[in-house]
């Protein structure tokens, strides 16, 4: 799961990444409402986490133009204003949850658990397609019919994962490059290119019945070969 902090208390979001990443969440950090406004349309994450009061662009703003253009990632909305009407603007808006600061960050990640269980459904430590197994613990990808195994670099598994939660369906280069390097200004356009050219020589390796297609104009597709009958 990739999470998004839109906050401007430097300290709280940082402390904040930490203690999600510890629960093996992937974390990025927008620390103004405007840059917070751009990650957010960009539909490459599972959850948002979003201040109320921002500099550039207020949250519950960022929330009402999210829905209206049609991003339904799930929003937590974490603030200190705690009014009654404001808590019925933050929702009316199109949150999905709402806490108030001071809060405890356990009870934020069971809010996060249910979110993401109401969103998603469990998350499943091991995905399956074809006669792939992918261990998300591990990083490992396995040949389901013979057993053979190979580990992943961490792109390479993102990268994999991305795909294994989307097969079937064609993953723009854009939307592979915000998922995995996020508003990186340092990566190369071609980076998504190679990390596919890895990941198919180690599908290749294990004989997979499954193949990374590219979608001419778009990107690229994760689909499952027929066998013949």
């Amino acid at each position: 799961m990739k999470i998004l902090i839109v906050e401007d208390e430097f300290a709280l979001a940082d402390a904040l990444r930490d203690r999600l990443m510890q629960e093996k969440y992937e974390v990025d950090i927008a620390n103004d409402g405007t840059t917070g406004y751009d990650m957010c349309m960009t539909g490459a994450y599972d959850i948002i986490i979003m201040d109320g009061m921002l500099p550039g662009k207020d949250g519950i703003e960022i929330i009402y133009e999210m829905r209206k253009a049609g991003v339904t990632t799930p929003v937590l909305m974490l603030t200190a204003r705690s009014d009654l009407m404001d808590k019925l603007k933050g929702l009316d808006a199109g949150a999905d949850d709402y806490m108030t600061k001071p809060f405890e960050v356990e009870e934020l990640l069971a809010r996060l658990r249910a979110l993401i269980r109401r969103n998603y459904g469990k998350e499943e430590n091991v995905l399956t397609v074809g006669n792939l197994k992918l261990d998300r613990k591990n990083a490992s990808l396995v040949n389901t019919g013979d057993n053979q195994t190979i580990s992943l670099a961490g792109k390479e598994f993102k990268i994999l994962e991305y795909f294994m939660d989307n097969p079937g369906q064609a993953l723009t280069r854009e939307q592979i490059s915000e998922r995995i390097w996020g508003h990186d200004d340092n990566v190369e356009y071609n980076n998504v290119e190679v990390y596919v050219s890895f990941i198919r020589r180690k599908l290749k390796f294990l004989k997979a019945n499954v193949k990374i297609r590219a979608v001419r104009g778009v990107g690229y597709r994760l689909d499952v070969e027929e066998t013949a009958s």
